[in-house]
Parts: C-alpha cells; structure tokens; sequence
C-alpha cells in the first residue's frame, strides 16, 4: 500500500471514529432527557438504566453508521482538495477513482458489514431493548415471550388461541383450534385442557364441532389424541417479535406463515428486500462523498455537515417514501425497496460524469 493511501486511510479512520463517538454520546444525551421522567416516575435502576442504553447502542450505530461515513468522506477527501493535495496527484497522473480506491474498498467492507449487524445482532437487541423497557423498568407484562392469552397461525394454517401456556410441563389450558378454508371455517375444537407427550397433543375435556355448509356435526370427548395438529410447544412460548425488529431469515419464515394461512406477505416481502438494500447506502454515500468533496468548491465544516444532512436524510426519505408504498401494495417489494438506491446511483453517475476526474 503507497504512502498516499496509508495517509487516506489514516485520517478517514480517524474522522470515522470521532464521527461515530460522537453521534453515540450526543444520541444518548438526548435520549436521555427525553426519557428521564420515566426512569425517575418508575424507581429504574442505574442497572436497567446501562442496559437499556447498551441495547440502544446498538440501534444507533446501525442508524448513523452512513451518516458518519459520508462525514469522514467529505473531511478525508475534502482536507486532500482544500491543501491542493488532489491537485498534485491528478497532476502527477492519478485519478481520483485511484486516489480513494481504499475508501470504495472499506465502504465495500462496511456494506457486508452492515448487513450481517442488522441479521444477527440489530434484532436481537431491539427485542431485548424493548423487552427492558417494558418489561423490566415500566413493569407491563412480557408481550415478547407471553405465557396468557396466546394466539398464533400455524404451519398447517390453523388459528390456535390458549388462554395460558405452561412452559415447563408443555400444558396449554383453554385451547381453542380453528380450521379454515378461506374466510369460510370448517372445523373447531375447544378443549379445556391439552398435553403434549413428545410426539403429539392429547385433548382433554372439550368438543369438536364440524361444519358442512349449513350442516354441522358435534363430537364431546374426555380424551382426544389429536395426530393430526402439527403446531409445535415451541410456537406457544417463542419470541413474539415485532415485524420492524425482524431479521431476514425472520421474515422469510413470517411470509411462509402467512402464505399458510391465506393471508397477504406484502408487506414482508417489502422489508425482506429493504433489509437487503439499506446497507448499500454506506458505498453510496460514500462514492456521493468522494465526488461532492473532490470538487473545486472546498469542503469546510459547516459546507460538510450541509451536504451530509442534504444527501443523508435525502436518502431516508426515498428509502422510506419506498417502502411505504410498497407496503400499501402501490409498488412491488423490489422497486419499493430498492428504489432510493437506484435514485441515488443514478445521481452518482451523474455527479462521476460531471467531475474532475
């Protein structure tokens, strides 16, 4: 690696992490101050208080991470160009794609980066932020792993509600199984109690009632093992996540069971195709970056955080204008989701064209 690159690189690292601190420190404060009538109304402890914002953490560097990277562009790039530095290496037959090759190469890193914190750890903590926050500081029952009132779909599409659900002996009480065939329900089986003995649920005390048409057979029994019911005890008692804190793999499994049930997978299919697209922002504003500070008109601090809030929040808002309307079904879930990226590559190209190159 030259010497000129190894200079990039350095300063780059270095604008990033002050960057990153920074917007850490200065998101927590206000968060804070906007939270702090709640910490102090329900007694939170300094405990709860650290890892809750431990969790939160982790959301904000997912939120800021393009952010930061677009500002350590423009300084890095713009500090090169304000000192004639630029100027020198075009004149000695660099290019400018050569100059910062190492800043497409780490925002390339970073793509893969970002991509992998927001499949396996950004869920994960989003669950347990809200989980302490909830749970633990406003003391409101768990909604993430419920044990009463548990209803969900199956993978065979039937409708299962329990009153409540014992964990460690597998015993759900108050079961109540529907079978449908479009809005149109064929069967119902109530059940004052249900036990699972490893391969299969055991009914206990209750009815089964199957409706043909206008018709309608009853069956009362004190014991029915029920072969045919393949919900797993695991489903009664797995997180409960929201759609918005669910990863890629999550969502693939939530658009199985809603195709199973007869429902409508849009909206998931959409954020499916936005987790996979919003890492790409961090080569996108970094490539703007590059082009933006590389220019003849010099990149100072007030100049810098100008084009950052422009082309930052710019970008949000066609990703998000995107996926919108793509969960109103307006757009199909590719081009919902990918269409702040095609915006925003399309202005690259012509920002690259236009410029000193």
């Amino acid at each position: 690696m030259s010497i000129i690159h190894r200079h990039l690189l350095a300063t780059f690292f270095r604008n990033l992490g002050l960057t990153m601190v920074g917007a850490l420190i200065l998101f927590t404060l206000i968060d804070v101050l906007d939270h702090m009538g709640s910490f102090v109304d329900n007694d939170a402890s300094a405990w709860q208080i650290l890892r809750y914002y431990s969790f939160k953490a982790v959301w904000i560097i997912d939120t800021v991470l393009p952010i930061a990277m677009l500002m350590a562009t423009l300084f890095t790039v713009g500090t090169m160009a304000r000192y004639l530095e630029l100027t020198a290496l075009f004149a000695a037959g660099w290019s400018l794609m050569k100059v910062t090759r190492p800043l497409v190469i780490i925002s390339l890193l970073v793509t893969v980066f970002s991509l992998a914190w927001r499949e396996y750890v950004l869920p994960e903590a989003n669950v347990r932020r809200n989980q302490v926050w909830d749970v633990e500081i406003h003391g409101n029952p768990d909604r993430i792993r419920p044990t009463q009132h548990i209803a969900l779909t199956g993978a065979d599409g039937r409708l299962y509600y329990a009153r409540k659900y014992d964990p460690n002996s597998g015993i759900l009480t108050g079961l109540k199984i529907i079978t449908h065939e479009g809005a149109i329900i064929t069967e119902r089986i109530d059940a004052a109690r249900a036990e699972w003995d490893g391969t299969h649920w055991t009914l206990i005390d209750g009815m089964r009632r199957i409706f043909d048409g206008e018709q309608e057979s009853t069956v009362v029994f004190e014991r029915l093992t029920a072969r045919d019911l393949k919900v797993n005890p695991r489903s009664f008692y797995r997180e409960r996540i929201r759609q918005e804190d669910m990863n890629i793999r999550q969502l693939r499994d939530h658009v199985e069971l809603i195709r199973h049930s007869g429902g409508d997978p849009t909206s998931s299919l959409v954020d499916i195709q936005f987790n996979l697209a919003f890492p790409l922002v961090n080569l996108v504003v970094v490539l703007m970056g590059i082009i933006l500070a590389s220019g003849p008109r010099k990149t100072t601090v007030s100049s810098g955080f100008g084009f950052t809030l422009l082309v930052s929040f710019g970008y949000y808002m066609f990703m998000t204008f995107g996926r919108a309307l793509g969960h109103s079904g307006t757009l199909p879930p590719i081009p919902a989701a990918w269409s702040g990226n095609a915006v925003y590559a399309a202005i690259f190209a012509v920002m690259f064209v236009r410029a000193r190159r």
